[in-house]
């Protein structure tokens, strides 16, 4: 999303479909939106009318987002409108927010510059980060997928194949194994250099099924999660192939990190620990001294407490503890509901709150 930010508002231009969920959360009740959208005009009260394209200023009422529909949906009444639209001021009005339209939102109490940097983080490039490495039995490219595109690192040739005087004895079996340790090496600097989260490895199905178990032994002390993906292409062709695929491995990859540490505070809480805070009391606690490590509270509340919430999210980011925002349709959303939608897994044990 491209977002430009100011004092009391901010533009943005809707990217990809998940930048409406990180709106979801920016605007609240009582902000202004300006921007395109359509609706019937007539010029007599009875007949039917003409769908205008027009420009106007809404009083933002109702925000309704549809996670498996891409649509974010905002109601309320308009303030501002062509003078030539008679009537229309003081109506209520719904405007569905369009891929790649500008749109200026006016925050009703100025805008909170740390807690948007904050979302944007979160949901943004460096919320998730996956090292891509393509293989083939000549060529190897790696790559970055963040939560908007991929960024090409580098490509690497096989220069144990065949055509090699010193290494025509070898099988071409032989050749790939040589080939694959030496990219095991290169995922090593590049793990270290990238903190990535997760690996994952694409290529034709000959060629993954050949470097599986080579791969899973020389990277076993990276303790990253590997995953192997089918591809018609290895190398640049096969990264190519791959993202035009719609294969959504950041979402997918989110979620499951969530109910990861969702099921974490279930585990602590049935061994009885005190390493974990369940509601807004105990959460407090632990903000107040520094032991939240992960802040965990589902979008409803977020959207729902406001104020409480904001004031929250700026402890955790006074304190370093990381926000994870989960949302309601997931099966992470569902479990951290029935414990009242927000928790923390803590640092260190502290003494329950009096």
């Amino acid at each position: 999303m491209k977002i430009e930010l100011s004092k009391n508002s901010f533009d943005f231009i809707v990217e990809d479909p998940d930048d409406l969920y990180l709106l979801y959360l920016l605007i609240e009740p009582g902000d202004l939106i300006y921007g395109w959208t359509v609706r019937e005009f007539r010029t007599r009260k009875h007949e039917k009318g003409e769908r205008k394209k027009i420009y106007i200023g809404l009083k933002v009422e109702i925000l309704e987002y549809h996670a498996f529909r891409n649509s974010l949906r905002i109601r309320g009444t308009i303030i501002e409108a062509p003078e030539w639209f008679d009537g229309i001021i003081g109506s209520y009005h719904t405007i569905e927010i369009v891929r790649g339209l500008r749109y200026k939102v006016i925050k009703k109490e100025g805008t909170n510059i740390n807690l948007v940097n904050t979302l944007l983080q979160l949901f943004g490039q460096s919320s998730i980060k996956v090292l891509l490495v393509s293989l083939s039995e000549d060529e190897v490219a790696f790559a970055i997928i963040r939560k908007f595109g991929i960024d090409i690192l580098s490509t690497m040739s096989n220069k144990y194949l065949t055509g090699k005087s010193m290494y025509k004895s070898e099988s071409r079996s032989e050749q790939l194994v040589k080939f694959v340790k030496d990219i095991c090496k290169q995922i090593q600097r590049y793990v270290n250099q990238e903190q990535v989260n997760s690996i994952i490895f694409i290529g034709p199905s000959y060629v993954l099924t050949q470097v599986r178990n080579v791969i899973s032994e020389e990277l076993n002390s990276v303790s990253k999660e590997l995953r192997f993906i089918e591809t018609f292409e290895g190398g640049l062709a096969g990264i190519y192939e791959f993202q035009n695929s719609k294969i959504n491995v950041i979402k997918e990859l989110s979620n499951l990190h969530a109910l990861t540490l969702v099921e974490e505070i279930f585990n602590r809480l049935s061994l009885g620990k005190s390493n974990v805070a369940i509601g807004f009391e105990e959460v407090e606690h632990a903000l107040n001294q520094g032991a939240v490590e992960y802040l965990l509270i589902l979008d409803e509340l977020y959207k729902e407490l406001g104020d409480k919430v904001r004031e929250i999210v700026n402890k955790v980011i006074e304190t370093g503890a990381k926000l994870v925002i989960i949302p309601i349709y997931t099966n992470a959303g569902d479990k951290l509901k029935g414990i009242g939608g927000i928790a923390a897994l803590l640092r260190y044990e502290i003494e329950e709150c009096s």
